[in-house]
């Protein structure tokens, strides 16, 4: 079976020959991308772009492990993504409470007081922001998973199945009732 070659996996290759276009586009492609998906996972904006630089680097580092001729660089991508945040929680297990709950808030406080009074627009992201991780920390893990991949991803089925080691029509199924949830949980 001979691999259709996106346009993703022709510029890691022409990354891993050393161009450094190709990595810039990569980087633009991808970057917006990441950094949703990193904010999905943790509460902290910095800590998101502190993973996000982290997933990039690692990239960088371990492009040549890429073999285009068998693989999907979309899916060999999102797994180091998804690793170097599952590698995070590992090395940060032990935080305290209190440590969590003061990088949530950190957003809100630095951001608001240069703000003129009477503009809440900032909180009301900040609080659309919060309500979206809250349902997101609700679903399962196997519903975080398939929500990121194709929601913050945008990740096709076939890559989807690739990366999740499911069929294609077990994931339509389980979009179908993750659409169900997410408009249930916020009518």
């Amino acid at each position: 079976m001979e691999l259709q070659i996106n346009p993703l996996n022709k510029l890691a290759a022409r990354m891993k020959r050393g161009e450094k276009k190709a990595a810039e586009a990569l980087y633009k492609e991808l970057s917006g991308k990441v950094f949703g998906f990193c904010r999905t996972r943790v509460s902290s904006r910095q800590t998101a772009e502190d993973l996000s630089q982290e997933i990039f680097i690692k990239l960088v580092e371990r492009i040549e492990t890429f073999d285009e001729k068998k693989g999907n660089f979309v899916v060999w991508f999102w797994r180091l993504a998804r690793n170097t945040v599952i590698d995070h929680y590992r090395e940060k297990k032990m935080a305290s409470f209190a440590d969590i709950a003061e990088e949530a808030l950190e957003g809100i406080t630095d951001s608001d007081s240069e703000r003129p009074s009477g503009h809440n627009d900032r909180l009301d992201i900040k609080m659309e922001h919060e309500r979206l991780r809250a349902f997101v920390s609700s679903l399962t893990e196997a519903e975080q998973e398939v929500f990121e991949a194709r929601y913050v991803a945008d990740l096709s089925y076939k890559e989807m199945a690739e990366l999740l080691d499911k069929s294609e029509g077990a994931l339509r199924v389980e979009i179908t009732r993750l659409k169900k949830k997410i408009k249930a949980g916020f009518k």
